[in-house]
């Protein structure tokens, strides 16, 4: 073999970081993640031991993957790695230790091919979008709608909103988070100023909430609007609320995330301003793994889609 594997340690986040530096810089033409990004997301793999690996060339990183939850896994190699041979470790090891899920940029052609070759399958795919700041509309909201930034008291009733009033999980690619969970990903640790709440009457009825990344993305992890009040434009008046707040605070471009399934909000953003940047194709093995065989993304640590509204 030519190359070492190894389980990550924490002492490896900044050497992983210059990996994520050389991945980004190959496919986007600049680094997208910072240290604190990449720690965010090792801080939640557990244990690291069993769900990370490392494969080293003479002592020199060439990639990296680990997982957090089976559909929340990372994949970065070297672009100047000899790819296939690094594939043939990783992949297997992701099944085997209990990862369900791989995605792969629709224009890695080798990661494609790579998969296909394992036994793995394209289930769905998931874009990114991105706007300019500069014409920004201003929001436009439906009568008798109040705004607000998310308080202290609002947390519960804003989860409360997302998936039951919302019913976000039956949104085509979102997931079902339970509440500490949710709330480490698109609360804790994120300025409260750039959520933005809506109410009718006094009761919730909208929120929008993200984050701006240290590339000067401004980006909206979850937008929600309950049942009740879709087809009114608050939607598309929380969205730009959102995307106004970040600016303001110095977002360079604006994104977010949408399942490729899920045309309503793809139109909906589309509607905006925004633009497909890129396609992200969700794979998973085509044998299911088996229980009990050493069983214990991002593209962005927030990663959930935008729901339609």
């Amino acid at each position: 073999m030519p190359f070492s594997a190894r389980p990550a340690t924490e002492a490896d986040v900044r050497g992983i970081v210059e990996l994520e530096v050389r991945w980004d810089t190959y496919w986007f033409g600049a680094p997208e993640h910072d240290e604190a990004e990449v720690r965010e997301s090792f801080d939640r793999v557990d244990p690291l031991a069993d769900r990370s690996r490392l494969l080293l060339d003479d002592g020199r990183l060439i990639a990296a993957a680990w997982w957090w939850r089976p559909d929340n896994t990372t994949i970065l190699v070297d672009p100047s790695a000899a790819s296939a041979a690094i594939y043939r470790d990783i992949l297997p090891w992701l099944v085997d230790s209990g990862a369900g899920s791989a995605e792969a940029l629709a224009r890695d052609e080798e990661l494609r091919a790579a998969l296909a070759e394992h036994g793995w399958e394209h289930v769905h795919s998931q874009f990114e979008l991105l706007r300019d700041p500069a014409g920004l509309p201003e929001p436009r909201w439906p009568d008798g709608v109040t705004v607000s930034s998310l308080g202290a008291g609002d947390v519960e009733q804003v989860y409360t909103l997302i998936y039951d009033d919302a019913a976000w999980a039956d949104v085509p690619g979102h997931t079902r988070r339970d509440f500490d969970e949710w709330h480490s990903l698109f609360v804790a640790g994120n300025d409260p100023d750039q959520q933005v709440v809506a109410r009718e009457d006094g009761r919730l009825v909208g929120v929008a909430l993200g984050k701006t990344f240290s590339d000067g993305t401004g980006w909206v992890a979850q937008l929600a609007v309950s049942h009740g009040q879709r087809d009114r434009g608050l939607g598309t008046a929380l969205l730009a609320e959102a995307f106004g707040r970040r600016v303001a605070a110095g977002a360079t471009q604006l994104g977010l995330g949408v399942s490729a399934a899920n045309s309503d909000a793809l139109r909906l953003y589309e509607r905006l301003g925004l633009t497909i940047d890129r396609e992200w194709m969700v794979h998973r093995p085509r044998q299911p793994t088996m229980p009990g065989r050493a069983r214990a993304r991002a593209r962005r640590t927030q990663a959930d889609c935008p729901a339609t509204s």
